[in-house]
């Protein structure tokens, strides 16, 4: 081929179109181009060499030079068949080549089979499209995986029974069961199956219902307490095979090896993709028909990569997202929620309490003589020491109390659906662990509601009930609306 002619094919753009056609074709298709000395090269030839050889119908390009007077032409040939391109069926622009494929090239049998691949892939492909389009518009990691998993499962996309998704634990160095869709059992199956016909419920109903949590989840409940390690062990393990792999990998065989699939018990034909983004493993999706026992549909498995490359670049995009949102949220030395956020939760805690009838309690807490640290030991030493105090916090603190770090040697607590004697008590606890860890802590403590407090002057009661712990000694607490401070006594070691 000439040198010239070849920098031309390398810059040829492709249309969509000319690639699904030859891709999906289902018969290997000899090209031949005739080629004049010194003829210049339609657009739809140049693309045509192009797609040869690239993992589609069209075999590599045979480039047969001609006398000048000849016509280039294209000859397209398949069992004992040949179209023919000429003239302005090369000049650009579509070439309506689908018919003339089926007329001219193809069998009556082969152009029916090729009739129905293309039927069978149209709904598929429309299923994707609308998939990848929720997983853009999705905002939660969760989301995607049941969309994501949805593809997989959906008798419009891909039509497994089941599928479990496991993904990467960096530091357990495992793949860890995180989401799954399908039946528990045939019972189950059944009703699922009968709902879906008799419903007419569409791919985006079942990614809705999926959101509300309006399905049975006993089978995901299974595949969250499975955990298998990434060893490539060299015996046959189905997950090393799929990690090695560049694609979906089916495995026929009566028991699987690798102990977390085989605990999902699939029939003797399963599926096996790994989930990756530039080479680093993010997960494995484990797919079969357990139910139906229906072969795995070789035609699906093309799709599969598609739709898990595009689940783990918008699982990308949210993980940054959720870094970004996170760096916003939280105070970047102690991990704690910062000022703002904390006043935004504030606000919806005294929504929430309003509604239930609850109380709530809000301690303010600063570290005492903190200036003498930073001044004698370095300001390394002092954020030491605040760190210590966030990490006193989050594991003296129940799970649904909001711990955040106000700015400098400042910290607030607000204590949800409690009591004046928790409060107390949560003070007490502080205190008496800081005191422990050779750190002094003034607290002042407020509650709400009360007849006489509205909760836009929580923070300054809470505020006057700091300086008068300090004006007690330091290291004290003092709660409104409880008589008396609270002086604060080491916990004993249990050693």
């Amino acid at each position: 081929m000439p040198s010239e002619l070849v920098s031309r094919v390398r810059s040829a753009s492709v249309p969509p179109y000319l690639s699904a056609l030859f891709g999906r074709l289902g018969v290997a298709v000899s090209l031949v181009v005739e080629l004049p000395e010194g003829a210049s090269v339609p657009v739809t030839a140049l693309q045509l060499i192009k797609l040869g050889g690239q993992g589609t119908a069209l075999q590599p390009a045979q480039v047969v030079p001609v006398a000048a007077a000849a016509p280039l032409q294209v000859r397209l040939e398949h069992g004992g068949r040949c179209l023919v391109l000429v003239g302005e069926q090369l000049a650009g622009g579509k070439v309506a080549l689908a018919r003339r494929i089926a007329e001219e090239l193809l069998g009556p049998g082969e152009a029916a089979e090729a009739l129905e691949r293309f039927a069978r892939e149209a709904p598929r492909q429309d299923a994707l499209r609308r998939l990848t389009r929720a997983m853009l518009e999705t905002q939660s990691i969760h989301r995607l995986r049941q969309i994501t998993l949805l593809g997989m499962t959906s008798g419009a996309a891909l039509g497994f029974n089941r599928a479990a998704l496991f993904v990467y634990d960096e530091e357990a160095r495992a793949l860890v069961g995180v989401s799954a869709i399908g039946p528990h059992d045939d019972g189950e199956a059944h009703r699922i199956w009968e709902s879906i016909e008799t419903h007419d419920r569409t791919l985006e109903d079942l990614i809705e219902e999926h959101a509300a949590s309006d399905v049975d989840t006993r089978f995901e409940a299974l595949v969250r307490t499975l955990e298998c390690p990434i060893a490539d062990t060299g015996d046959g393990d189905e997950v090393a095979a799929a990690l090695a792999a560049s694609g979906p990998l089916v495995f026929t065989r009566a028991q699987a090896v690798n102990p977390a699939i085989a605990a999902l018990e699939p029939p003797e034909e399963f599926m096996v993709c790994a989930i990756k983004l530039r080479g680093k493993p993010l997960g494995v999706v484990v797919a079969d028909n357990r139910y139906s026992r229906a072969p795995i549909d070789p035609e699906a498995l093309d799709f599969i990569s598609f739709l898990l490359d595009a689940a783990a670049l918008v699982l990308e995009n949210l993980r940054l997202l959720e870094s970004v949102e996170t760096l916003a949220r939280h105070d970047g030395l102690t991990g704690l929620f910062n000022r703002r956020e904390f006043e935004t939760r504030l606000q919806e805690e005294q929504s929430r309490a309003q509604r239930l009838g609850s109380q709530c309690g809000l301690l303010l807490l600063d570290l005492d003589h903190f200036k003498a640290v930073n001044d004698t030991l370095g300001h390394r030493a002092g954020d030491e020491l605040l760190q210590s105090v966030g990490v006193l916090l989050r594991s003296t603190l129940r799970a649904h109390d909001i711990v955040a770090r106000f700015g400098g040697d400042e910290f607030a607590v607000l204590v949800t659906d409690t009591s004046d004697e928790q409060v107390v008590a949560i003070a007490r606890r502080i205190g008496a662990g800081a005191l422990t860890r050779g750190i002094s802590l003034s607290i002042g403590g407020s509650l709400w509601p009360r007849e006489d407090l509205e909760f836009s002057v929580l923070f300054a009661e809470a505020d006057a009930s700091l300086y008068e712990a300090k004006r007690a000694g330091r290291g004290r607490a003092c709660v409104d609306r409880v008589e008396g401070v609270l002086e604060f006594a080491a916990e004993l070691s249990m050693d």
